[in-house]
């Protein structure tokens, strides 16, 4: 093979695997249905927090995702949109419940995009190649039943152009 030859093949490979930060299905992953009371019910949240000169920031959820050891917990969105500039208030993205003997989880939110509106100008969001991915301890879930991923808001979306970019800094809260 020649050097050109694998050059355009190592680039067509790179364009067909889009972003490279998406979600994707692990082979073998299993759905997790705890059904006994012995699986306590937990909850995901996300809030903003330091808007910055950002007065609105409305994003629309795409997928949440719960998982533990490869196993499926909770894969549904209870919450489309979400205001993150609404300083003090947390969104419900998932409620999950957790097998006896899991001890870690992880969580991963995609967004399909949204608005940030920033003193008079209004800016759309481009958030297709960035998913926010966080381990959390069960134990620590457990002290509040629920963990809360906080999104630095004047941090996490970057100008570009007649867009914003969603370039995010969070952390988990317990």
């Amino acid at each position: 093979m020649t050097r050109m030859s694998f050059v355009a093949a190592a680039l067509l490979l790179c364009l067909s695997g889009g972003c490279g930060r998406h979600a994707a299905a692990v082979d073998g992953a299993t759905n997790v249905d705890p059904t006994g009371q012995d699986a306590p019910s937990f909850n995901l949240r996300i809030a903003g927090d330091d808007p910055g000169d950002i007065a609105s920031a409305l994003m629309r959820v795409r997928s949440v995702q719960v998982t533990s050891a490869g196993a499926v917990l909770a894969h549904a969105v209870e919450t489309p949109e979400v205001e993150l500039a609404r300083m003090g208030h947390s969104f419900l993205l998932s409620r999950f419940q957790v097998p006896p003997g899991v001890e870690d989880v992880e969580f991963v939110v995609a967004f399909e995009g949204g608005v940030v509106q920033s003193g008079a100008a209004s800016f759309e969001v481009d958030s297709r190649c960035q998913t926010l991915r966080i381990a959390g301890k069960v134990s620590r879930i457990a002290e509040r039943k629920h963990a809360v991923i906080h999104v630095d808001l004047a941090r996490s979306f970057v100008r570009s152009g007649a867009s914003m970019l969603l370039v995010p800094h969070f952390q988990l809260q317990y």
